[in-house]
């Protein structure tokens, strides 16, 4: 019984470390109260704005990130890059005189990854988010009703003759005299206030199925249904190429290549652009060989060959690709 547990356990252990070995994390925090929405790859992964989110279950070494703030600041957009599977790196937002900029704050094993109780810790997914109304949910509506009445006040009218006799003159009078009746009605105004509650029970929503279209996949090269490596490539590599044309020599144009296509994916026909900037095979097979790794349409990758004019170089190339 213990070697049947002590084996179940050892074997739990070694898949959790196969599944880190082949998975990455991605952190993005603010340190100012300024909640927001983190879009991977063109899908929302948090349904509520947050200051802290934790990113896990990433299987592509290349990620494209968008920050989308609640309070309508611009967004911020930055392509990722692991150079090897099984880390967890941390990009900050801060405030700079530009604007806010999404900043790289270090890297660390997955083994090492910390959890934070203000993290939003989420399982990355490529489906849309389903918005669910709340269960039970009051909407109050107070209606509010005025009445004025208006009334004039009521008078009585009474004749009095008044007679006076005055060293043998008589004087007489009439008095006519208007008695106003204090029991009047004047003008008043009440108001009445109706309260009307409404209850929407939405409890069944998650026992059913919700049908939701699925997304269309970005299709960055028209009719290719290969393998795919990183998974969104640059629109242009015209100012790459340009930087490693204004190189005099050879090893300078290759750090300079190598610098810039480091967190970059490119696709094949933009691997042959920045190939045709190097002088000498040698540097192009080198170059071929760094950029595979970084490129979204593998199965294309045959077409470098024509860029060689030795069989040598074509063999050696094919011999690294079938390597990976």
């Amino acid at each position: 019984m213990k070697i049947l547990i002590t084996g179940a356990l050892l074997f739990t252990s070694l898949a959790v470390n196969l599944l880190a070995q082949t998975t990455n994390n991605i952190v993005v925090f603010v340190e100012e109260p300024k909640p927001f929405y983190a879009v991977v790859n063109g899908i929302k992964q948090n349904s509520q704005p947050k200051t802290n989110v934790k990113i896990t279950g990433l299987t592509n070494p290349s990620s494209s990130i968008r920050i989308v703030f609640e309070d309508g600041t611009p967004d911020l957009e930055k392509k990722t890059w692991f150079d090897s599977m099984g880390k967890e790196a941390t990009y900050r937002i801060v405030n700079t005189k530009k604007g806010y900029k999404m900043r790289f704050f270090g890297e660390v094993d997955l083994a090492s990854s910390v959890d934070n109780k203000e993290q939003s810790v989420i399982v990355y997914h490529t489906e849309p988010l389903i918005e669910v109304p709340v269960e039970n949910e009051e909407v109050t509506v107070i209606e509010e009703v005025t009445t004025t009445t208006t009334s004039s006040p009521k008078t009585n009218s009474e004749n009095v003759n008044v007679g006076i006799d005055v060293g043998g003159f008589g004087v007489s009078m009439n008095i006519n005299v208007d008695d106003v009746n204090e029991d009047f009605d004047a003008e008043y105004s009440s108001t009445t206030t109706i309260t009307t509650t409404t209850t929407t029970n939405v409890s069944d929503v998650n026992n059913s199925e919700v049908e939701t279209e699925a997304p269309k996949p970005v299709i960055y090269v028209p009719g290719y249904k290969g393998k795919i490596g990183c998974p969104i490539p640059e629109t242009s590599v015209v100012t790459i190429k340009s930087a490693i044309e204004n190189e005099s020599f050879s090893s300078d144009k290759m750090i300079t290549a190598k610098q810039a296509t480091k967190n970059r994916c490119i696709t094949v026909n933009q691997v042959r652009n920045l190939i045709s900037a190097f002088d000498f095979e040698d540097k192009k097979l080198e170059f071929a060989k760094y950029a595979y790794e970084r490129t979204h349409d593998l199965d294309n990758y045959y077409l470098i060959n024509n860029d060689f004019d030795f069989s040598s170089n074509k063999e050696s190339l094919n011999k690294y690709v079938l390597s990976k």
